[in-house]
């Protein structure tokens, strides 16, 4: 599959997540989940390890911020609300669908390859002035840069400084090579596809 229809696939995920009734965030969530565990298991549970927190701190901040029926067994004064809840695992379960989405992603395609699907989704860009080549070449060398640290596991925010001064420089003597291979029948057909479901979707959102 090329990388540009692999990356609108990804977008469109996104899109279809807030279309989708509870019922199907959940089955939906399921499915991409064992998806992305079964393809990179280790590195997809390392991501949601790191936002445990986050998770918690979110579904913290709906179920007792939102109003609506208090949940039994808890003082009326701090007692989450049963409406809260459920918006707060929903929202958790919305995020760990955009994490196993990326995953796979990133799964199924190497770095230099979504560097060529993103340069060309960007292209119309270039109409308005915006330097897609610099773009993307400084994000490729980023994206070294920090597999490079996380690898020797000295990753920190000090880092950043050092990132944008490498990527600033585009260092002469690395040569990126973006080589863009011709869409498939299938890739054409896909593209197709997912442009009279985002349509339609959201014709019936408007309608609706």
């Amino acid at each position: 599959m090329h990388p540009f229809v692999k990356i609108l696939c990804f977008i469109t995920l996104l899109l279809l997540i807030n279309f989708l009734s509870n019922q199907m965030l959940w089955l939906l969530c399921i499915l991409v989940s064992a998806l992305a565990a079964n393809l990179q298991f280790y590195k997809f549970i390392q991501v949601v390890k790191r936002m445990r927190w986050f998770f918690i701190s979110i579904f913290i901040i709906y179920a007792f911020g939102t109003p609506g029926e208090y949940v039994r067994f808890f003082s009326s004064q701090y007692a989450p609300t049963i409406e809260g809840c459920v918006l707060g695992l929903l929202q958790i379960t919305k995020l760990l669908i955009a994490l196993a989405g990326l995953s796979i992603l990133f799964a199924r395609s190497s770095k230099e390859h979504l560097m060529v699907g993103l340069h060309l989704m960007l292209s119309p860009l270039k109409f308005f002035g915006f330097n897609i080549e610099r773009f993307t070449a400084r994000l490729l060398l980023t994206l070294d840069y920090v597999e490079e640290l996380a690898v020797k596991g000295k990753f920190s925010f000090h880092h950043l400084d050092e990132i944008h001064a490498t990527t600033t420089s585009l260092d002469v003597k690395k040569v990126i090579i973006l080589r863009v291979q011709p869409f498939s029948f299938t890739d054409k057909l896909l593209i197709v596809t997912v442009m009279f479901g985002v349509l339609a979707l959201l014709t019936f959102k408007w309608l609706a």
